[in-house]
């Protein structure tokens, strides 16, 4: 992956995330009064431009000094929040050279008839009775290293209990100072929804930075079974 490849997701994983988290924002500010909205510009990083939106104190003027302390919130979401051109490309260029290359490996799980979820770098695009749905679900953060996901699928409790799919996602992220962590996340897919159930981090530590055979099954890091009453637990393997 290259720091153009990795700029390419991000954004693609961004736009998923904004439609996602607020459907209908552009439609609805839109219409929104201009008096009681502003919308601030924010530079980002190779010419591309960002913004923040703010709502306003409908009992307060929207003066000069008003509009003054706006522009000091922007600029505090720009400096802490949003990389800056040279120093993104620093970055970038430096954990090319400890790690930027994730290496994950898309995938397509068969849950049923007409029911599937494939995995790449935007997500998890699940086919639903027709139907499809993108969920982002870990933005490609450089210096991720992700392993296989595993799918499982377990049978909840009853004479007549229905499948529950399961998909396991294991990634290393680290940096030469501290070593190297590894993060476990559980998601069920329940018609064309993908659900966060869990997430455990430092299931296992390495000083050094895992190696393209450094495989690990997660059935080996973290067990999970659903209970009696359909409630699923999980824990660490020790």
């Amino acid at each position: 992956m290259t720091c153009a490849d990795y700029r390419a997701a991000m954004d693609a994983y961004l736009d998923d995330e904004l439609q996602s988290s607020t459907p209908g924002a552009e439609q609805r500010l839109a219409s929104a009064n201009p008096e009681r909205v502003k919308t601030l510009p924010l530079p980002l990083v190779g010419g591309r431009t960002g913004r923040l939106i703010v709502g306003v104190n409908p009992r307060r003027p929207f003066d000069g000094q008003y509009r003054s302390f706006l522009h000091l919130v922007a600029d505090q979401f720009r400096t802490v929040m949003m990389p800056k051109g040279p120093e993104f490309i620093g970055d970038c260029q430096m954990l090319a050279r400890i790690g930027f290359d994730n290496r994950f490996e898309p995938v397509t799980f068969d849950l049923g008839p007409g029911h599937s979820v494939a995995w790449d770098l935007r997500g998890a695009t699940v086919t639903y009775q027709g139907r499809s749905k993108v969920t982002p679900v870990v933005p490609p953060v450089p210096g991720i290293i992700f392993l296989p996901l595993q799918h499982t699928a377990l049978r909840n409790p009853g004479p007549a209990g229905s499948l529950r799919h399961f998909v396991e996602m294991l990634f290393w992220a680290g940096n030469s100072a501290e070593g190297w962590s590894l993060t476990w996340y559980l998601f069920e897919v329940v018609r064309e929804d993908v659900v966060q159930i869990a997430v455990l981090n430092d299931v296992k530590t390495a000083r050094e930075r895992p190696g393209p055979n450094d495989r690990i099954d997660p059935r080996t890091v973290v067990s999970f079974a659903l209970q009696s009453d359909g409630r699923l637990n999980w824990s660490i393997r020790r």
